[in-house]
């Protein structure tokens, strides 16, 4: 009778790559913030971080013990990004404060192609209209709208912004024009057509004498 000879070795279980707590906790973090673009803010699982970060669904909850800690920990890391990247960064620059605004959003405008799950997450967050998730975004939109509204007093003092341009005002325009911009280039809209569609705000509302000043040139 011919031997069957020995049956093959089951293969070792893959193990996840060692990494220190900090660098895990960012490793899965950032694969929250994949899965959370994925599957949206209230539909994303432990589980699904789980696989997408290679570790096993306990190791998820250790660094994150609850869905309430996971989504506020996914959300807070979007918050850093856009403020952190696009607003706080551009405070203390060098440049009249209308060529920083109108930099800020073009910037913006590349990052919704390129850090497209951030931008995604953002959009989303801002319509989620209840409890702590909705109270995240309006701290945000809080801090946001106070960090702009003190580039555009900056712009007061080197005379770059209007001085009929309410800083407020303009502060909530400026935001809603990111939002504007991630739908323009979500549907389509060339990078052209969002980069005019900026120019203009600036020109025509954010730096009105600046325009004038051309056309007098």
């Amino acid at each position: 009778m011919p031997s069957l000879g020995k049956p093959p070795k089951p293969e070792p279980k893959k193990r996840a790559k060692r990494m220190s707590p900090e660098e895990r906790r960012e490793q899965i973090l950032n694969c929250g913030v994949q899965v959370f673009a994925a599957k949206g803010i209230s539909n994303a699982t432990h589980a699904d971080i789980a696989v997408t970060a290679d570790v096993s669904i306990p190791t998820v909850f250790h660094y994150f013990p609850t869905i309430d800690v996971l989504q506020r920990d996914v959300l807070l890391k979007v918050r850093s990004y856009l403020l952190d990247g696009f607003v706080y960064n551009r405070l203390d620059v060098d440049m009249p404060a209308y060529a920083r605004i109108e930099d800020m959003l073009l910037s913006f405008k590349e990052a919704v192609d390129a850090e497209r799950d951030y931008v995604t997450i953002w959009l989303e967050w801002s319509g989620s209209t209840r409890g702590e998730i909705w109270e995240l975004y309006t701290d945000f939109y809080k801090e946001t709208i106070k960090a702009i509204r003190r580039l555009l007093l900056q712009g007061r003092e080197d005379n770059s912004i209007g001085k009929g341009v309410d800083a407020g005002d303009a502060a909530r325009v400026i935001l809603a024009m990111a939002h504007a911009i991630a739908h323009m280039r979500f549907t389509g809209s060339s990078q052209r057509t969002v980069e005019h569609m900026v120019h203009e705000l600036v020109l025509n509302y954010i730096a009105p004498e600046l325009k004038l000043s051309k056309k007098i040139a």
